[in-house]
């Protein structure tokens, strides 16, 4: 599926501000499971940006205002084609990537996505008792991932505004609202506490006319689990979905702090952002 995205980022300040540095993760994933056609970048005021590649793989800008000005805006537009992944997440794990799994190697090379961070610690017996029933009942650490999908989803109340950016996995637990960002955070820290690793997942969600679909105002964010054998695989909690053709990536990391979309530094007073996302489906036919 192939989609046109815009983005539109605009903070407007109380005073002017002035020595502003800028950094933001905007531009989408290109890999074997989305291939980015088009992307360019529109800031006024006019700056130039410098980009690189961050440790976890997603492309980084910065840009600099030394001027006074008394807004900022960011518009990214994307063309991108997702290529989802043709997998039946019902079969079961082979013996063989259930041994490599439980691997010391295994458990090396992903030990980065199966650590606690501020985000997602909870209490060892907390998470034994939100997830004992679920790990009885799965015929294996995928079977579970996706049982657990489906938990968080049913014994969560989406509520815009109920949580901020800081928000940890730990209190959406205790009061069970809050947003995508949440959502995800909890169900990290729950398939890591059963030795699964997983990571966080920005990105966009495309939702059309007829979807039931939440998180299309704003990025988006899910999660991906890693087993033996088989790529990353996409689950949103918030939708109680699998993350396929409808999922763009930006960025992924540890939590969200690996993967924030816009952070910044000025000398100056209080700001206000807004932010709005339009996802086109470029393959819908135009009726008519």
């Amino acid at each position: 599926m192939k989609y046109e995205v815009t983005q539109t980022n605009t903070y407007e300040y109380e005073l002017p501000v002035r020595q502003s540095i800028n950094q933001f993760r905007l531009r989408p994933l290109h890999d074997v499971q989305q291939t980015l056609h088009d992307y360019h970048v529109r800031i006024q005021p006019n700056s130039k940006t410098y980009g690189h590649t961050d440790y976890w793989g997603n492309y980084v800008e910065t840009f600099y205002l030394w001027g006074e000005h008394q807004g900022l805006e960011i518009e990214t537009v994307s063309t991108v084609e997702v290529h989802p992944l043709r997998l039946d997440v019902t079969l079961p794990l082979t013996d063989q990537q259930r041994t490599e799994l439980h691997s010391e190697s295994f458990k090396q090379a992903y030990t980065e996505y199966m650590i606690e961070t501020d985000y997602t610690t909870i209490s060892k017996h907390v998470m034994e008792e939100e997830t004992r029933e679920l790990w009885a009942n799965a015929q294996d650490e995928l079977d579970f991932a996706v049982k657990l999908n489906e938990h968080i989803y049913n014994s969560m109340e989406y509520v815009s505004g109920a949580t901020n950016v800081e928000t940890t996995a730990e209190k959406i637990l205790t009061h069970r609202t809050g947003v995508c960002q949440d959502y995800t955070h909890l169900m990290l820290a729950l398939c890591r506490h059963r030795g699964i690793p997983a990571r966080y997942v920005s990105g966009y969600i495309y939702i059309g006319e007829n979807s039931a679909y939440r998180g299309d105002a704003a990025t988006h964010a899910w999660l991906e689990v890693k087993v033996p054998g088989l790529a990353w695989i996409g689950l949103d909690p918030t939708n109680n979905a699998i993350a396929r053709e409808q999922h763009i990536r930006i960025a992924v990391g540890r939590d969200y702090r690996d993967i924030s979309p816009l952070k910044g530094v000025y000398i100056g007073g209080a700001q206000t952002l807004n932010v709005s996302v339009g996802v086109k489906n470029l393959e819908e036919r135009v009726s008519g």
